[in-house]
């Protein structure tokens, strides 16, 4: 095998960096042995499970810089394929989403209007039309055209039983054993020990059940905190939740979920008697300038610092982990690729010898 197709292959961490990893090199290696490494099972029980699953690279123009919007295009159109080949396992859907504001947030609404791309400044629509039941409530909304949103532990699952498929190996334990030729590690949080730079971002959800609404796409709702989502699900299932809180406390605080509930019930008052299910909290990897990265060390690969964007980016990183082993060349290496070196790419140095 040559020196672009290592033998084998561990990589750590079953989140949805992990897993998209393992998925892109799996299917380009199929001669591979490619190894899953997690003490936390599978699925992990991590912030990639209980993450919102808006994918939205216009909507997140105030926390992404836009250069980044191709690889979050490139990243849906790998989940719209995705679902296909997995027969709609994890509720994708491709409506767009909508950006709002109530009338005491509206200069939110006007601030977030005044950086959005120019290729999608948003289309402004008839709520009347658009989502009925949030009609009266709001004085317009824009409308994020190409955006899409799926069910992440769904996703989670299809991704891990897809691997299955194609012969991976899990491992529930703490790292690799050394007999690999290339580790890519993906622990998220977990790797702050060899990056310090790596903090934690708190994120919250709450995730109820309401018979009497109905959303077709996910909103964004501006708030004087944060921004928040609310992402619908099937069975009249809504999660709502908010991903930019400075804190590794692994919990929901009552302030912040008592501001989910009030934000639920200000889109409709059907809300008041919505069923709760689960409330739960996350930490998000952030490097300090909230973007991910890729760097290589020798047989290590990391690639980690998601922050609020892993399920929208994670594709299109691994993508370019893919094309680093292969020593292909990928669009996306300028944004994700720090450090780049010839050595990390054999066919750029015999070019230059």
């Amino acid at each position: 095998m040559s020196k672009h197709h290592p033998q084998n292959i561990a990589i750590l961490g079953a989140g949805i960096m992990g897993l998209s990893c393992a998925y892109a090199l799996a299917k380009a290696f199929p001669k591979t042995a490619i190894t899953i490494i997690d003490p936390s099972g599978f699925p992990a029980d991590n912030a990639s499970y209980i993450a919102g699953g808006m994918l939205a690279p216009y909507c997140e123009c105030d926390h992404l810089p836009p250069a980044y919007i191709p690889a979050g295009l490139e990243s849906i159109k790998f989940w719209k394929d995705f679902s296909k080949e997995t027969k709609d396992a994890f509720e994708f859907a491709q409506e767009g989403s909508l950006i709002l504001a109530h009338s005491e947030d509206r200069h939110m609404f006007e601030r977030i209007k005044a950086v959005l791309p120019a290729e999608n400044r948003g289309t402004h629509v008839d709520l009347a039309r658009t989502e009925p039941l949030l009609a009266g409530k709001f004085r317009d909304a824009l409308l994020m055209k190409g955006e899409a949103h799926l069910h992440p532990a769904k996703a989670i699952n299809a991704l891990i039983n897809e691997l299955k498929k194609l012969n991976a190996t899990f491992l529930q334990k703490d790292n690799s054993d050394k007999n690999h030729d290339l580790t890519i590690d993906c622990r998220g949080i977990g790797l702050q020990d060899d990056e310090p730079e790596l903090r934690g971002v708190k994120g919250e959800i709450l995730i109820v059940r309401n018979k009497d609404f109905y959303l077709k796409r996910p909103l964004r709702l501006m708030h004087p905190r944060y921004p928040l989502y609310i992402v619908p699900r099937t069975d009249n299932i809504f999660m709502i939740g908010a991903t930019i809180i400075e804190s590794a406390d692994d919990f929901v605080s009552l302030r912040s979920g008592m501001e989910l509930m009030s934000a639920l019930y200000s889109l409709h008052p059907t809300f008041a008697h919505a069923q709760m299910i689960e409330m739960k909290a996350g930490i998000r990897p952030a490097y300090p300038d909230n973007l991910p990265r890729i760097t290589r060390d020798g047989d290590i690969i990391r690639a980690n610092g998601l922050f609020r964007h892993g399920f929208l980016l994670a594709p299109a990183m691994a993508a370019c982990v893919r094309d680093l082993i292969a020593g292909t060349k990928n669009d996306r290496n300028a944004l994700f690729i720090k450090d780049q070196k010839d050595e990390d790419y054999p066919q750029r140095r015999r070019k230059t010898a």
